[in-house]
């Protein structure tokens, strides 16, 4: 089982994310049919989402997925899932929520803070089903945006959402990390990181989980947390 070293924990407390290799490889068949399983049989709970962060093409959203599946709801007992989030997040760390999503569609620069605590310690797990590319349609991050208080960190938030206008930049111009994927792969970030996808045309199959540290507090009754990728 990997233990993460003290390099890797620095990394990501440095810069934000992790990428590991295959971790889940062994399981990821399984988790892919509960997936397809899970938007076959809970079709009438899937959100359409049609928003300016996707330039408006199609995604669908699986809220809550753990609640709907056992095998992925079993995952999150896994051994190896447990001891990283451990290592990343100490002992006590609290599960916030899930979601599974088809997407038709890329994303445009954003974080994932809504219904966080800026200052929350966090970790959002992301397993991709397909294959990613770079170039094309991969994760792509600015390492170390997480730190929101930072003036390097301000002004993303107020040039980064139509870089167009405000850089003259594309948002595949942006400078950033790309990070190409197999299925069985984990990207572990911050919700707080800058982040998009590109387009390829194809259609794209994630799911994700967040967890926060053992000071987390759940909101108030009735305002719950999306825990998808919603545009800060």
């Amino acid at each position: 089982m990997l233990q993460l070293s003290d390099q890797q924990l620095n990394f990501f407390n440095l810069f934000g994310y992790l990428k590991l290799e295959g971790l889940f490889v062994d399981e990821i068949s399984e988790i892919t049919a509960a997936f397809d399983a899970t938007f076959r049989d809970y079709a009438d709970d899937i959100v359409q989402w049609d928003h300016v962060v996707h330039h408006n093409l199609p995604r669908q959203i699986m809220p809550q997925i753990a609640d709907k599946s056992a095998v992925i709801r079993e995952h999150l007992n896994h051994p190896q899932l447990q001891a990283i989030m451990n290592r990343v997040l100490g002992e006590g760390y609290k599960f916030i929520g899930s979601d599974a999503n088809i997407y038709d569609c890329g994303t445009r620069w954003h974080t994932d803070i809504i219904g966080l605590p800026y200052n929350c310690k966090n970790a959002k797990a992301i397993y991709y089903l397909d294959p990613s590319h770079v170039n094309a349609d991969c994760f792509r991050l600015i390492p170390g945006s997480h730190f929101h208080t930072d003036a390097f960190a301000k002004q993303l938030k107020k040039q980064i959402r139509e870089p167009e206008q405000s850089l003259n930049l594309k948002v595949e111009g942006i400078p950033c990390q790309q990070i190409p994927t197999e299925p069985g792969d984990l990207i572990l970030f911050d919700a707080r990181v800058w982040h998009s996808v590109g387009y390829a045309g194809n259609t794209r199959r994630a799911i994700s989980f967040l967890f926060g540290d053992k000071n987390y507090q759940p909101p108030e009754q009735g305002n719950t947390h999306p825990v998808q990728n919603y545009d800060e």
